[in-house]
Order: C-alpha cells, then structure tokens, then sequence
C-alpha cells in the first residue's frame, strides 16, 4: 500500500453515513464505557483486521488502477457507485485483492455489491468471507470462483431482502 489514493470525494450520502458514526465514537471517551462495549468494539477491530487481510488482503487506488487499466479517478467512481469491493481508511481507500482475477474483477462481485449497494463496507465483505448455512457452509466468494454466479447472485438478492445488509 505504497501509494496513496486520490482524496475521498465527499458525497451527501457518505456524509449522511459517517455522521452518526463520529457522533458516537466521542460521545464515549474510553474512561467511561463499559467493558462489555469495550471488549465488543475490540473484537470488532479483530474482525475487521482479518477481513483486510483475508484472501490476498488489499491493495491501493493505484493498484487498482493498473490492474483494470482504468485512471484512478474512474476507480473511486466506481467505488462510490458499489461497483467495488473496498473500505476507507483515513484519507485512503483499500481495495480487496480477491475480488480480481487475471486483470479483471470476478463474474458476479459487482452484481452483488450492485444489490446490497450499501457503504456497510465490513458487511459486504463479510458477505463475501463468511461461510454461509444458507450455502451450505460455502463462502459467496468461494462459489464465485467456482462459477456459481447465478446462485450467489440469488442468494444475494434474498440476503438483502430478509437482512437489509
């Protein structure tokens, strides 16, 4: 992750989003949260790490970039439109590796985001990652790569509408 990304552009929606989230980060100062919370907020950080780091882990905006032969402009619009797997981080995007394949993204990952069309970034990747009982303990991503696009994708437009990811 050498390269830093362009700045993230700021959309009304992604403001609406973030809002609440730097509201209730310091409406809580460590001294005073309970340690249930505490330790939730720490487990949380742990999965998000090893989301990040699952499958081929994350690469930059630049990366992307090259891989798709895109300018890194077109990257973040595609982002910003769900058409990409990633997640902010400071002033920079990350991207997950494993949603790409010999220079082009995996049949069936933008649908997907395309569905949930959400900026729950860690659950779409969670979508994604996890084994699934409704899959029969296979992984979205797995199956993908197996050519099962048409039942993830079903499987997908259900998810969203019983879970509303």
């Amino acid at each position: 992750l050498n390269s830093k990304n362009p700045p993230l552009m700021k959309s009304k929606r992604n403001k609406q989003v973030t809002a609440p989230i730097q509201q209730s980060q310091t409406a809580t100062t460590p001294g005073k949260m309970h340690p249930a919370e505490a330790a939730a907020l720490a487990r949380g950080e742990v999965a998000k790490k090893k989301m990040a780091a699952s499958d081929g882990g994350a690469i930059s905006c630049a990366e992307v970039s090259r891989l798709l032969g895109i300018t890194q402009a077109e990257v973040m619009r595609r982002w910003q439109g769900h058409r990409l797997v990633g997640w902010p981080e400071g002033e920079m995007v990350h991207f997950a590796v494993w949603q790409f394949r010999s220079g082009r993204m995996w049949a069936g990952i933008e649908v997907v985001v395309q569905i949930f069309r959400s900026d729950e970034y860690w659950g779409i990747m969670l979508y994604f990652l996890a084994n699934r009982r409704s899959l029969n303990r296979h992984r979205a991503l797995d199956l993908l790569r197996c050519g099962e696009t048409e039942r993830v994708v079903a499987h997908a437009r259900n998810h969203m509408i019983e879970n509303e990811l």
